[in-house]
């Protein structure tokens, strides 16, 4: 890998080890958090902007400044992927960046992970259909489990969000995931899941993925999915398959910049372990593991115990 010599990225993060992506560079175009749903699990932590306004959030020619000096020295990535601090679509300006992306850095394959809130605009279908993937969320077909779930905008619609997708499945040529993240207790009853089973049926992705919790959510209720239960309905959701964890060493090396401000980007964005840390950042874990007692200590970052073990999330986060 080449070296990259561009330290303090704003709207960059990572490149970081994705269960599904490989080498992913993220790319955040929106101040956190602003999203129109305010999903019970989120890694990212609960909505304080609930919005349906699609606008330049931040700046276009920054993030394309930035993507410019990043992917110049030719990284090895396997995607870059529009996600972060909320629903990317919210941006007026993806349309126009990921243009440059297939245009200037047409090597690099463009993912958009989106919770397909606002597919039913056929201008924002038309924004991102350059895009190589695309993966909606799809965690509910009725409005109780929708409300429960995903807290949407009042203005939203679980009808309308279904139909979104099914049309922008029409109408596109990459390749289009669904992602249905179960809450047990919500959205795993038989009903709901049938109804759940229905809309896929209608939308027709090329592949449907089961998640539950991983991370530290939105709300510290929410537990994860038993093993055999994801069975279950990974059999009902005929083809489903689960979000494994990463496999291997995604070290990543000649990504340079402070090793502090590197962590700190980084569970802004997503708590993580300090595995995920050594795994991302290619750092020994003795560094890690100082700078992190560092962090801690100056009140920057805070721990909280998981099943997966210990992760580390930015104070203010709650």
């Amino acid at each position: 890998m080449k070296s990259n010599q561009h330290s303090g990225f704003k709207y960059l993060f990572g490149p970081v080890p994705s269960r599904r992506l490989g080498v992913s560079l993220g790319v955040d175009l929106l101040p956190p958090k602003t999203c129109s749903l305010n999903c019970v699990y989120c890694e990212a932590g609960p909505t304080t902007r609930l919005t349906l306004k699609r606008k330049e959030y931040s700046p276009k020619s920054d993030i394309l400044e930035e993507l410019r000096a990043f992917l110049e020295p030719r990284p090895e990535l396997d995607y870059i992927t529009f996600s972060g601090s909320g629903e990317p679509l919210l941006h007026s300006g993806i349309g126009e960046i990921i243009h440059f992306l297939k245009t200037k850095f047409a090597a690099y394959k463009v993912a958009v992970l989106t919770n397909g809130t606002l597919c039913g605009d056929a201008a924002v279908r038309g924004e991102i259909a350059q895009a190589d993937l695309v993966i909606a969320s799809l965690d509910a077909a009725t409005v109780a489990s929708f409300e429960r779930v995903n807290r949407p905008h009042p203005a939203l619609a679980v009808e309308d969000m279904i139909a979104g997708l099914a049309a922008f499945k029409r109408g596109f040529a990459g390749r289009f995931w669904a992602e249905v993240f179960i809450v047990p207790g919500i959205n795993d009853q038989p009903e709901t899941l049938r109804k759940i089973k229905t809309a896929l049926d209608l939308i027709g992705p090329d592949k449907t993925q089961i998640n539950s919790l991983d991370r530290p959510g939105a709300e510290q209720w929410v537990e994860p999915l038993a093993p055999e239960a994801r069975a279950s309905i990974m059999a009902y959701l005929s083809g489903a398959e689960a979000i494994r964890a990463v496999d291997g060493s995604f070290a990543l090396r000649g990504v340079v910049g402070d090793e502090s401000d590197r962590i700190l980007n980084l569970v802004k964005r997503r708590p993580c372990t300090r595995q995920d840390m050594v795994r991302t950042l290619g750092l020994k874990p003795e560094k890690v593991t100082s700078l992190l007692a560092l962090l801690q200590a100056e009140g920057r970052i805070r721990s909280q115990p998981m099943a997966r073990g210990v992760f580390y999330l930015p104070v203010g986060r709650e």
